[in-house]
């Protein structure tokens, strides 16, 4: 099984420093196609506390590789010493990482075992440049970092200037972009997305046992019925829209809430998002849901079900309720969504084949939703936010 890396090891490791020059980020940081000269890795790190809604920040420093150690492994030696062994195992951290490179196979397969010793962590890996991309062993850990709930992106100008804002001697200078960065961030982007597109997609096999809306009459076929939420964001900046799949596990957070951490470490705005999910969300992801809405009234948030959870029970009615109440739009999924959902997250290449009765059963579901806003006196107000648009 996995071990934690940080107990295995007794010798300390310090960062260089809390800021590095101006000359260092420029050269180390520059995020060029072939990047001759540049062997060492900086790791400039963030760590904070999850403290309700608002992240206490705790620590923050650069790493940089040191006696044949890379950089990320000095770093997860000192996080054991420094934060895990002395605050509780019942505080929740996120982690920060800004990267000259992007982490090796060897790297990522330490950074993969301690995330699953340690479950009180999130970690947001943002990179430079893509170290040996070529390599299928250094695709394959960074898709398995996504798989274990890792952030892992390209360092676009936004990132750049936060690092160099927080962790580079800039004599109250602010950051200049260097020629070519967005052009260059755009290529790292996509052969970072090209990379991890398999990491977001569900087999048809998959998507045709969870999503296949029929009643569930067997107890056993029940508990096979596994909780997925599938996403995407459309910006207004021009970019790609932003796709992602998440699977509730036993005794884990549930998928709505692994979105709604992903989604807040984004820090956006106006955006658009619809989501597919197997199930309708429980009461207490409802609520949570609706608060993130109330506290973004520039965000569009419209989720489509496959099937009501638990629908004929009243706190689960109320936790609907909630939903609308906030100005999310919830609806069952129908031929077309079901469609859309096979076209970007199972495989755009080939048709979506309905099973027998997915219309029907739809309509019966659709019924059923219906129903449960008229008996709660919600009617109206659904199809006033449902009239609603977002504008760039």
């Amino acid at each position: 099984g996995p071990f934690c890396l940080g107990c295995s090891h007794r010798k300390c490791y310090s960062p260089i420093r809390n800021l590095i020059s101006q000359e260092t980020f420029k050269f180390h940081f520059k995020n060029l196609r072939y990047a001759k000269g540049r062997k060492d890795t900086f790791l400039c790190y963030e760590v904070t506390r999850k403290d309700c809604d608002s992240p206490v920040s705790l620590h923050h420093g650069v790493f940089k590789n040191k006696d044949n150690i890379h950089a990320e492994i000095c770093f997860l030696y000192w996080f054991h010493d420094k934060v895990l062994k002395v605050l509780s195992p019942r505080e929740e951290f996120k982690i920060t990482w800004y990267m000259s490179w992007s982490p090796c196979f060897e790297c990522a397969e330490q950074v993969l075992r301690f995330l699953a010793t340690h479950h009180n962590l999130s970690l947001d890996i943002f990179s430079s440049r893509l170290y040996n991309i070529r390599d299928p062993e250094n695709q394959q850990n960074l898709c398995r970092l996504v798989q274990e709930g890792a952030q892992v992106a390209a360092m676009d100008l936004y990132e750049f200037k936060k690092c160099w804002k927080k962790f580079v001697d800039n004599g109250g200078r602010r950051f200049r972009p260097w020629k070519k960065l967005l052009t260059n961030f755009r290529y790292q982007d996509s052969k970072l997305q090209e990379i991890l597109r398999r990491v977001h997609l569900l087999s048809e096999e998959e998507f045709y046992s969870q999503f296949y809306n029929q009643r569930v009459k067997h107890l056993c076929y029940y508990h096979g019925m596994k909780p997925y939420l599938c996403y995407q964001l459309e910006q207004f900046n021009g970019q790609a829209p932003l796709k992602g799949c998440l699977l509730s596990e036993k005794g884990k957070q549930h998928a709505e809430i692994l979105f709604l951490d992903k989604i807040r470490s984004m820090e956006l705005s106006q955006v658009i998002i619809t989501c597919y999910l197997t199930w309708s969300p429980c009461p207490n992801c409802a609520w949570q849901l609706a608060a993130f809405k109330r506290d973004r009234p520039d965000l569009i948030l419209h989720i489509y079900t496959s099937r009501l959870y638990f629908h004929w029970k009243r706190p689960f009615q109320k936790g609907l309720c909630s939903l609308w109440q906030s100005g999310i739009l919830v609806d069952v999924m129908d031929l077309p969504q079901f469609t859309d959902c096979w076209t970007n997250f199972v495989n755009p290449k080939r048709p979506f084949w309905p099973w027998k009765g997915l219309e029907i059963i739809s309509r019966r579901t659709q019924r059923r939703l219906h129903r449960i806003k008229e008996s709660w006196g919600l009617q109206d107000l659904v199809n006033d936010f449902g009239n609603l648009q977002l504008g760039p």
